[in-house]
């Protein structure tokens, strides 16, 4: 009898311990591994080159596939393009948005995520829009560009779409501090990396410096989001053929030059 009760408190323990083993064995194999991919979110404004920066910073392809990937894209946005002279064929057609990738990803196929997200977007109420205002895809996406960066604040941006909209119908100049910006830091920088050229220089200056003539530039100068895309879609009804901002970020917009000098002294600018 004793050796019996041994037996059994012996046994106890190890059945104990074996179904502890299937449970983590089962466990082990059904928990599914985590799939290897990243989210990664691209804030509207962002040029090619700066999202090209953020994918390989997210360990999704390298920026240099991607800028690659932009150059030979063989998208029909990129065939409507193809021949212009730009610095970063598809500025303005990589839709600002959050989404999710494979680590290590193609280029291609990261590019393809942008195009397939703003296909959506710029559907067929958008197209028939921009047909009604006489204006290509490229260019509402160009006005859009300079909305954006313009105009941070999404309620102000059918106000300086007006502005814009208006200048355009008048034959003015756009000149709009955006494109030199755009031009200095992101596109003289990427083409130029070895020092200044005044010939670089010169020629995208006569495609996308807003001072130097009257239309829009070449191409977008970033990658607009959905309000500026309205925005430029839907300017306010205005007459206003100026704007300005003060230091605490307020805009003010006027009809006439001399009105716009006034606000200027205003607001000390």
């Amino acid at each position: 009898m004793k050796k019996r009760l041994l037996s059994i408190l012996l046994c106890v323990p190890l059945l104990i311990l074996c179904a502890c083993g299937r449970e983590t064995t089962q466990q082990t194999t059904t928990s599914e591994p985590a799939p290897n991919t990243v989210w990664v979110t691209f804030p509207e404004g962002k040029t090619v080159l700066q999202i090209a920066q953020l994918l390989e910073e997210n360990g999704v392809c390298s920026a240099a596939g991607f800028l690659q990937a932009v150059r030979d894209s063989e998208s029909d946005y990129a065939a409507a393009l193809r021949g212009q002279d730009r610095p970063f064929l598809l500025e303005g057609y990589v839709f600002p948005d959050t989404y999710e990738f494979y680590k290590n990803e193609s280029p291609s196929m990261a590019l393809s995520r942008f195009l397939t997200n703003f296909s959506g977007k710029f559907s067929d109420g958008e197209q028939a829009r921009a047909r009604e205002l006489g204006m290509t895809t490229d260019e509402v996406l160009a006005l859009a560009s300079i909305i954006q960066a313009e105009a941070g604040i999404p309620s102000e941006m059918p106000k300086v779409s007006a502005v814009l909209h208006n200048r355009l119908r008048s034959g003015m100049k756009l000149q709009c501090d955006a494109t030199y910006y755009y031009l200095e830091k992101t596109v003289m920088p990427y083409l130029c990396p070895d020092g200044w050229d005044d010939a670089v220089y010169e020629k995208y200056a006569d495609l996308y410096y807003t001072y130097r003539f009257a239309g829009l530039p070449q191409g977008a100068i970033c990658n607009p989001g959905s309000d500026a895309i309205h925005a430029a879609l839907y300017p306010a009804d205005s007459d206003d053929l100026y704007f300005v901002t003060d230091a605490d970020g307020n805009y003010y917009y006027s009809p006439t030059y001399e009105q716009h000098q006034q606000v200027c002294r205003q607001i000390g600018r």
